[in-house]
């Protein structure tokens, strides 16, 4: 990696220019916009935000570094966006249309925002005049909203030089050509698709959009994948899922040209990989870790052609691996001294929040001075050195006076022939509930039984559920939420 590499300007626009002009930058709905194209377009709005005034925006009195809101779902018009706030200096905000981002952009000093037709009802243009210090820091690249999935949703101030870096990793450490295609299957909004976007333009790759109809199911994820033949597929567990599901069905297609299979958001659990490789053997597995906070990824882990050889017997979900470089990671005893909490330790750090808030999710340093991100979730090392999560701080629940975790509830359901995935939300009166989905028929009064051998009696869930499929959502993860609202609903015990 080279010193230019720590620059997202200079990486992404030389990225553009030694690119096959006429390659396909980016495939959406049946249409192509090339190297070319994305080069010039993105060049010519990079030319109005650097002066204040943005054709097709909604702009007030601009600074070079005030940020863009990018008020666009996966697409041209979001990556063009995005690579051209990166090319006028100016850090970008990717918010999603359909939610109101307002306090978000007013915090943000945002006053202007690229759209596409009516701009989004909750948008006024007026922006406190000037945006917060840690906005107008030269190293920030961008804002980002995390999912409100382990607290409270937070703004996110990312680092446009750890960004480069963490692109340009990506870039050599798969190997990502010209030749490649990524599958964009999620929104700008969600860091995960840097992955498939901005990773796809550093390396001269076209980016295949999947629209979001075609995530509905398994069955319109893999027609859609057919159609595309991406040979890199970045998916979160409970869509990776989906597709495996429809792959089994007799008579599938194949996924002729995947050479690599990137899974990442969620715990990756052990029963799911196996069915994975029931369906497709032939793809490189990648087990990827690092909440929005750590700049997209920061732990690493290339799963070996047989299951036995990266995971401990007792384990229920696939390791994180060992940190990319220019990361360490450091495990630290909770305050009962029953688990350990993983901290990432890196200069590629996210710069910080936006606003001072809580959560679980914190920036400290450690006894070293260097910068350390404690993530809330639980971790261990396996025998091979390897990090492997184990739960969150803020799935421990009270209950009967005692500790319990409730992925450790599921991580015993997850041990039964035939589960695939499993999760345990604890409703009102400290009941727990444990859903499940299963590959294979599942009696719940044998799982019932075997969790009776597994679990103590403080541990027991009060009923068990089997799902068709776990709901979802709007990012893509398991909605704990939807499971917890479920609990006092009609249940099979």
């Amino acid at each position: 990696m080279s010193m230019m590499d720590s620059d997202l300007a200079d990486l992404l626009t030389d990225a553009l220019r030694q690119a096959d002009p006429g390659r396909p930058a980016i495939v959406e709905s049946g249409r192509a916009t090339t190297y070319a194209e994305l080069d010039s377009r993105s060049a010519a709005l990079a030319d109005r935000l650097a002066s204040g005034s943005a054709s097709g925006s909604a702009s007030g009195s601009a600074g070079r570094s005030e940020p863009v809101a990018v008020a666009l779902p996966r697409g041209a018009a979001a990556l063009t966006a995005m690579v051209a706030c990166v090319r006028a200096g100016r850090p970008f905000f990717p918010v999603d249309p359909a939610v109101d981002a307002a306090a978000a952009c007013r915090d943000a000093g945002v006053e202007t925002m690229i759209f596409e037709g009516a701009a989004p009802g909750w948008w006024h243009g007026e922006g406190p005049g000037a945006p917060p210090a840690g906005v107008a820091d030269p190293d920030c690249g961008y804002l980002l909203t995390t999912s409100g999935t382990t607290g409270a949703a937070k703004t996110v101030r990312g680092s446009g030089p750890a960004l480069a870096r963490y692109l340009a990793w990506q870039r050599d450490h798969l190997a990502l050509t010209g030749d490649d295609v990524l599958a964009n299957t999620a929104d700008p909004w969600f860091d995960f698709s840097f992955k498939e976007t901005l990773g796809a333009v550093v390396a001269g790759a076209t980016v295949a959009v999947v629209e979001p109809a075609a995530l509905a199911t398994g069955g319109a994820l893999l027609r859609r994948l057919a159609d595309l033949r991406p040979t890199v597929l970045c998916l979160l567990p409970s869509r990776l899922a989906m597709l495996v599901e429809a792959l089994a069905r007799p008579g599938a297609p194949r996924l002729d040209r995947l050479r690599l299979l990137l899974v990442s958001g969620e715990p990756f659990p052990v029963a799911l990989l196996e069915r994975w490789r029931a369906v497709a053997p032939e793809p490189t597995v990648l087990n990827l870790y690092g909440p929005t906070e750590s700049t997209v990824i920061k732990l690493c882990h290339t799963v070996g052609s047989t299951v036995d050889a990266d995971v401990d017997a007792d384990a229920v979900t696939v390791p994180v691996g060992r940190p990319i470089p220019g990361a360490a990671v450091e495990l630290l005893p909770t305050v009962d001294g029953a688990a350990t909490e993983l901290c990432l330790v890196s200069d590629d750090l996210a710069l910080g929040y936006l606003r001072a808030v809580g959560g679980t999710t914190v920036f400290d340093h450690d006894t070293a001075g260097r910068r350390r991100l404690r993530t809330g979730d639980l971790a261990r090392r396996t025998r091979d050195g390897l990090i492997e999560i184990v739960g969150r701080v803020d799935h421990m629940v009270k209950r009967r006076g005692v500790k319990v975790s409730l992925p450790d509830v599921a991580a015993a359901a997850l041990r039964y022939p035939g589960v695939v995935t499993a999760v345990a939300v604890c409703g009102a009166g400290e009941r727990i509930v444990l859903f499940y989905t299963t590959a294979a028929p599942v009696d719940p009064r044998a799982l019932r039984t075997v969790l009776l051998d597994r679990l103590a009696p403080e541990q027991l869930p009060d009923r068990v559920r089997e799902l068709d499929r776990m709901p979802v959502d709007a990012r893509g993860k398991v909605d704990r939420a939807a499971l917890t609202a479920l609990v006092d609903g009609p249940v099979r015990t």
